[in-house]
């Protein structure tokens, strides 16, 4: 009974934790686009123009491609937003049995897969806007740029 209950427990740690961490991603995701200054530029921004050497084209069109990708973004987290008050529902009605808990981990999983490939998808159509050359030097320097602002020490040990 007590390996049940201790699993019981972390399974809702697991499911909570990963509900924190997809709501702590929309929060910076949305609120820090909105207290931006009009002129300063977004890392990606900056690494395209200097270290890449995007031309203006190639930044309208990576403009376009981002603001696409924004609204796919917000359009993802606005469904999470919608089904997550019905699967808290789920997992009080059927008293956060084994089965709802795992359910509900399963269903931020997958959302969480979804934001990801989302992500992964769009640095892809970057890549695709990048000449031959620009994609050797995006390819061995865009995860500089996803990485900032993690521990320094993570970014040095590669």
């Amino acid at each position: 009974m007590n390996k049940e209950t201790n699993r019981k427990g972390i399974m809702v740690a697991m499911g909570i934790l990963l509900i924190a961490n997809i709501i702590l991603l929309a929060f910076f995701l949305f609120n820090s686009s909105g207290s931006k200054k009009p002129d300063r530029k977004s890392p990606m921004t900056t690494y395209l123009q200097n270290e890449i050497g995007f031309t203006k084209e190639q930044m309208t069109e990576f403009d376009s491609v981002k603001a696409d990708h924004r609204n796919q973004v917000k359009d993802l987290f606005d469904k999470m937003r919608v089904n997550k008050e019905e699967i808290f529902k789920e997992l009080g009605s059927k008293g956060f049995s084994d089965s709802a808990i795992t359910d509900a981990a399963t269903y931020s999983a997958m959302q969480q897969k979804e934001l990801e490939l989302s992500m992964l998808k769009h640095l892809k159509i970057i890549r695709d806007i990048c000449t031959p050359e620009q994609k050797a030097k995006f390819d061995t320097g865009f995860y500089k740029i996803m990485s900032r602002g993690r521990d320094p020490q993570i970014n040095h040990k590669q």
